[in-house]
């Protein structure tokens, strides 16, 4: 994998990165839970490190999944009948 997480011009640009907590652009943000991970990435060395690890990222894209649909299940209903009861 790159260094880029150890790279201080990147993290220089992670920095620049946080006006988007300004109201005038998060208002455009899809996905606002996007700061959280600005902020580990900012202010977490153990989490950029942990990032180079594939399980790591596996893991953390899964549990971001889970977040999404456990909310939008809850938001906006499943869609769909969980119990599955009329299923034939």
């Amino acid at each position: 994998t790159s260094n880029y997480l150890t790279d201080p011009a990147f993290l220089a640009y992670l920095k620049y990165l946080q006006y988007w907590r300004q109201p005038p652009y998060n208002r455009f943000l899809t996905y606002p839970h996007c700061l959280t991970f600005l902020d580990l990435l900012l202010t977490n060395e153990t989490f950029r490190r942990e990032l180079n690890s594939v399980q790591f990222r596996n893991f953390l894209h899964e549990q971001q999944f889970y977040s999404w649909q456990y909310r939008s299940r809850h938001l906006y209903g499943g869609g769909g009948n969980d119990n599955n009861e009329g299923v034939k």
